[in-house]
């Protein structure tokens, strides 16, 4: 090729793309460039190489939006959720918690350029409620999150293995207002009885909702009538009845 021709692919390259944007060997042979070629690019700084057929731009700073904006193709539903989502009593070494609906593992070059780690669980059925899935996310910051009352039952799944009950309190305490429908209908899809039962005592606790009119207008998922015992992964047991 002459260096006519390769100044041409940087050309179209520069103008066709975002420079905000990761490029990986699909876009980049979509303009005509070839792994090879695009190894030699960024052996001479047209490129910057992220990780095995992966590239940005040079001096493009790989923000954690661009990053999830990439991943997001290939894991469904990625957002910001649990505590991450709420944020106000986020340690500073906390790392960001990513939820997504598959089960995978983030890729080593993910990892090593944010503090994230990842969850999957089937913690909602959304069955009956097929459009609260995409109601309870929203995008900030160039992020989807999850709305503070998904983004609540979130944090409370991982009650005994990322953070324990007090801390869990804390978020309950800042987190403000609540919805009332939006707490109905997401209890009613949590298929977590810890969850669920912790959600209505904490939410009683902070006074955020009159919990047995909540109970009496939605059919929450609260498991038997009978109390909820279990040691959970840090040491502690937890005892929840049917209503908190």
């Amino acid at each position: 090729m002459s260096i006519q021709q390769q100044y041409s692919l940087i050309r179209k390259l520069y103008t066709s793309q975002p420079r905000e944007m990761l490029l990986d060997l699909s876009i980049l042979q979509g303009i005509g460039i070839s792994s090879q070629r695009a190894a030699s690019y960024a052996r001479n700084g047209w490129l910057r190489r992220i990780a095995r057929g992966i590239y940005t731009f040079p001096n493009t700073e790989l923000s954690l939006v661009v990053g999830c904006s990439y991943l997001a193709s290939q894991i469904t539903c990625l957002h910001l959720g649990g505590c991450s989502a709420l944020g106000e009593v986020r340690e500073d070494d906390a790392p960001l918690v990513l939820w997504g609906d598959n089960r995978a593992s983030l890729p080593r070059w993910f990892v090593e350029h944010y503090s994230v780690r990842y969850v999957s669980a089937r913690l909602f059925d959304w069955n009956d409620e097929p459009a609260l899935h995409a109601a309870t996310l929203e995008r900030r910051g160039g992020l989807l999150r999850s709305a503070p009352e998904r983004a609540l039952l979130e944090m409370l799944y991982e009650v005994g293995s990322s953070h324990d009950v007090l801390k869990a309190r804390e978020y309950f305490n800042t987190v403000g207002d609540v919805c009332p429908l939006a707490s109905g209908r997401l209890l009613q899809c949590c298929t977590s009885v810890k969850a669920v039962r912790l959600y209505l005592r904490l939410v009683r606790q902070a006074k955020l909702l009159d919990v047995d009119e909540l109970l009496g207008s939605w059919s929450v998922r609260v498991g038997s009538k009978r109390r909820w015992v279990s040691r959970l992964k840090d040491g502690t047991t937890l005892c929840l009845g049917p209503h908190g």
